[in-house]
């Protein structure tokens, strides 16, 4: 047997490699998705199912063949990803984006993910039929497993992604794969002992409870992850944070000796209720000058966060406590436990990233996720309580049947106060997002998540007049006043409620590149903006820069990018080959208008350096909300304008009062498709 150190490495590096992978795979496909939050979950999802396979696979394989006669093939095996390195093929064009997301996954990543995913059963098989290997813990190799895992979610975002490109990113991965194979050769199996005939298999009665067990953090995983990724931005910084806290509670109820030592529970929410106390105060200080009730949201957005992610700590500690403790010694059964909670796993991630946005689409609302995983770990603990249960039912049967009943009646009385939440004349929820469709203050809103996409007053004498971001003094109307007088083709990426066609002419062309057919549907059904406008309107579905990119001979006066306001941002139409294709798209003095309005990023920095490098003009302006009549409500906007022709811009600066781009520089570095980190642009 090797130094016992040895197998630790080989696990601790299989698994950060795999999770590794998983980002660098969910960060390259976002571009071809539309940058969807939804990208990561079905990523989650793929890969949960891969793992399920693997452990299924390999535990079968070991007790077949004894975990000495199967290390000829696992070596085998080492070699496939080097001859099916990661790759994305194109995606099939008439499937959705879901399947069309899996797909390529299965032909990208599957190969190499599917050997990583063996590390742990094959290690922990070797170790435990070698000479001295009987008395080893083996679970501490599944420790090692999870602290790798932990690791890669770490220094993913925050050094990995930030200072390498993709590119450079996978000629990493190569060479740490290169390391990991060659490890196992001196943890081989060589002079093994006896393996045993015949080993009891895992009990038949506590599976459904591992399955549950191990389901309910899992899920409650994926709703932590969607409530901030549908809000702030689809990137592995935000992805990492709920996943960190999962794989936190595995290694805490995992470690040596944590069956029997006091539950960490209470005081580790007590540190978490600090930290985020500690974060709402930074925000308040941060705001400045802003309104009280930019306060207020910043306060309740930390409070969401906060709530959420120690839900998903205690689901997570209370779950994983409870397997570590039923845990079984002999290999056999170790294997399909592991099997039994990559299952559980599989389950919870297909019921929030699956089952809830299909069963619940006319639901526009995130925390029917937590409605899912809150019944799960009901389940769950109600399977590892069950002989107690099982005792309170048959001794007070009838208060136990209408203590069900009243848990069924809550869970449907939930349903419903989501979809009728503040009144909501219309909601959905798909791949892309949470739409809703709300009637307040006289005016009707159309909601992504959280955040106002375009509001219409109903009152149809003013239903011709845009507001919000849009309106009549906005920095959008100035330089459509200042500079629009000849423009006759206007583009404009993400729809809304169709604002913008408020401000068509006879005589123009308004296109709108709108990545989710929904959308279209939900602004021509419940506003009026498109059939009001006195321009010729056309409206494409699909993704804007790959529209773009079709679109030869296509040539613009002005491109409006307004698919990223305050909401989540589609970082892949902001890199710099993004917008060079944008340039090739405008006419000559063509001008690029971006409505970059966030509530948590600055994203003019990384603008002005993109603009320097692509030999820009550039102009911004920043407009503070103000309390106005509520059927022409103003918003808080900023809005930068670009131009090859510094003209355009210098007559913004020079009548309209907007600011230089380049004042905005601040030693930030332009995003690229290779390479691209918010944290040089957060702005809490």
């Amino acid at each position: 047997m090797g130094p016992f150190f040895l197998y630790k490495a080989v696990a601790f590096l299989g698994s950060f490699l795999a999770f590794a992978l998983e980002l660098w795979s969910a960060k390259s496909l976002l571009p071809r998705f539309g940058g969807s939050a939804a990208v990561w979950t079905t990523c989650v999802t793929f890969f949960s199912a891969l793992l399920l396979a693997a452990y299924a696979g390999t535990g079968a394989a070991l007790r077949r063949f004894g975990a000495r006669r199967w290390s000829r093939a696992h070596f085998a095996l080492l070699l496939v990803p080097f001859f099916l390195p990661p790759r994305f093929p194109a995606p099939p064009v008439a499937a959705g984006p879901m399947a069309a997301l899996l797909w390529t996954l299965a032909r990208g990543v599957a190969a190499p993910f599917l050997v990583l995913s063996t590390t742990t059963l094959v290690v922990q098989g070797w170790l435990m039929s070698a000479e001295g290997g009987a008395g080893r813990d083996a679970y501490s190799l599944y420790g090692a497993s999870n602290l790798g895992a932990f690791a890669a979610l770490v220094l993913y975002p925050l050094a990995i992604e930030p200072g390498l490109s993709l590119a450079a990113q996978a000629r990493l991965g190569a060479a740490l794969y290169a390391l990991y194979a060659a490890l196992h050769w001196p943890c081989r199996p060589r002079a093994a002992r006896a393996e045993p005939a015949a080993e009891a298999a895992a009990p038949a009665a506590p599976r459904l409870r591992w399955l549950l067990l191990a389901a309910a953090p899992s899920a409650a995983m994926l709703a932590t992850t969607n409530l901030l990724a549908f809000d702030f931005a689809a990137v592995p910084l935000l992805w990492v944070a709920p996943l960190a806290v999962y794989l936190l509670t595995l290694v805490l109820s995992f470690r040596r000796g944590a069956a029997e030592s006091r539950s960490p529970l209470l005081p580790a929410l007590g540190v978490w209720t600090l930290a985020c106390a500690a974060l709402a105060a930074f925000a308040v200080l941060r705001a400045g000058a802003s309104t009280p009730a930019q306060t207020l949201r910043r306060l309740f957005d930390v409070a969401r966060f906060g709530y959420a992610s120690a839900a998903l700590f205690a689901v997570g500690l209370l779950a994983h406590r409870a397997l570590a403790s039923e845990r079984p010694a002999s290999a056999r059964a170790m294997t399909a436990f592991y099997a039994w909670l990559a299952a559980g796993g599989l389950l919870g991630t297909v019921a929030i990233a699956v089952l809830v946005p299909e069963l619940g689409r006319g639901v526009g609302s995130l925390w029917l996720d937590w409605l899912v995983a809150g019944a799960l770990a009901a389940a769950a603990l109600a399977a590892r309580n069950w002989d107690s249960l099982a005792g309170f039912a048959r001794r007070r049967p009838g208060l136990a049947a209408a203590l069900a009943l009243a848990a069924c009646g809550a869970g449907f009385a939930a349903r419903h106060e989501a979809a009728a939440a503040s009144g909501a004349e219309f909601s959905l929820r798909n791949f892309y997002g949470v739409y809703s469709v709300r009637d307040q203050d006289g005016a009707r809103v159309f909601y992504h998540g959280d955040t106002d996409h375009g509001r219409q007053s109903l009152d149809p004498a003013k239903a011709a007049v845009p507001l919000t971001y849009y309106n009549d003094r906005s920095a959008l109307a100035e330089a459509f006043a200042e500079l629009g007088r000849d423009w006759r083709s206007i583009g404009v990426v993400g729809l809304g409620a169709g604002s913008i066609a408020a401000y068509g002419r006879p005589g123009q062309t308004i296109d709108f590149y709108e990545l989710d057919p929904d959308v279209e549907a939900i602004a021509r059904r419940w506003f009026t903006f498109l059939g009001l406008s006195r321009a010729r309107v056309r409206v494409e579905t699909g993704d804007a820069r790959l529209a773009l990119e079709r679109a030869d001979g296509a040539s613009y006066d002005v491109l409006v990018l307004d698919a990223f306001n305050s909401g989540a941002v589609p970082v892949h139409l902001l890199t710099e080959e993004a917008l060079a294709l944008y340039l090739r798209r405008l006419s000559a003095g063509g001008v690029l208008l971006l409505h970059v309005s966030n509530r948590y990023l600055d994203l003019r920095p990384m603008l002005a350096a993109s603009a320097q490098e692509l030999g820009l003009s550039g102009a911004s302006k920043r407009v503070v909300a103000r309390v106005r009549a509520n059927d022409d409500a103003a918003a808080a906007s900023c809005w930068i304008a670009l131009s090859r022709d510094p003209r355009k811009t210098g007559a913004l600066i020079g009548t309209r009062g907007w600011r230089p781009l380049a004042e905005s520089a601040r030693g930030a570095s332009p995003w690229t498709d290779q390479h691209a980190s918010l944290l040089r642009v957060l702005a809490l």
